[in-house]
């Protein structure tokens, strides 16, 4: 069931209870509904939530932040639901786009309330697209189309590791499974992938 801090904010909109044939029907279905049922969406909510708070935690160093990130995530996503299409992507990599650029603006705000700049670790990157497409253009729509354009342009192993770590939004140990090597070496390989993406991103001048 989702956490108090979460509920409170973003179910109340919502009715109490999901139907259970709910849990069999994909994100982007569930969306969809939303737009007409409402209660669809807690669905949604229920299914993202863990993964959310995790992540946002990750970068923020602090639960009621991180709380405060995934309750503005849901109310976003909710609110550009209409604007999403299947046809750029899956509703998982959508999403944690969204996420990962609202936690990534608590975090510089943490940083100027305290007085100090504070740059975002390096794990902080692999969720997010490269930081100077999301500057030019703000909004994650143009990063994605960015990513994907020079994705077209790049190595088979360069546009496989990308892909699965900025266009499907996966963890590292999941990259992992799937490509069946070390967390480390996925790692690696999306560190040397992205000086790539960069490269090819110059060349093709795609910005």
């Amino acid at each position: 069931m989702p956490s108090p801090a979460i509920a409170q904010t973003v179910l109340p909109r919502f009715s109490i209870g999901v139907l259970e044939d709910t849990q069999t029907l994909s994100d982007e279905v569930l969306l969809e509904m939303s737009l007409s049922k409402p209660s669809a969406f807690e669905a949604l909510v229920v299914r993202y939530q863990s993964q959310f708070l995790s992540r946002a935690q990750a970068v923020l160093k602090d639960r009621d932040r991180a709380e405060d990130v995934v309750q503005e995530t849901f109310v976003r996503i909710y609110r550009f639901a209409p604007r999403f299409s299947a046809a750029q992507g899956n509703f998982r990599s959508w999403s944690l786009t969204i996420l990962m650029n609202v936690a990534r603006t608590h975090y510089q705000k943490t940083a100027r309330d305290r007085g100090h700049t504070a740059p975002l670790e390096p794990e902080h990157y692999e969720s997010l697209a490269d930081n100077s497409i999301h500057a030019k253009e703000g909004n994650e729509a143009y990063a994605k189309e960015v990513v994907t354009k020079a994705l077209a342009h790049a190595p088979k192993d360069v546009a496989e590791i990308l892909s699965l770590a900025f266009i499907d939004g996966l963890p590292h140990a999941e990259i992992a499974e799937k490509l069946g090597i070390s967390t480390p070496a996925v790692k690696t390989r999306v560190h040397r992938a992205k000086a790539d993406l960069r490269t090819i991103i110059k060349e093709h001048n795609i910005l």
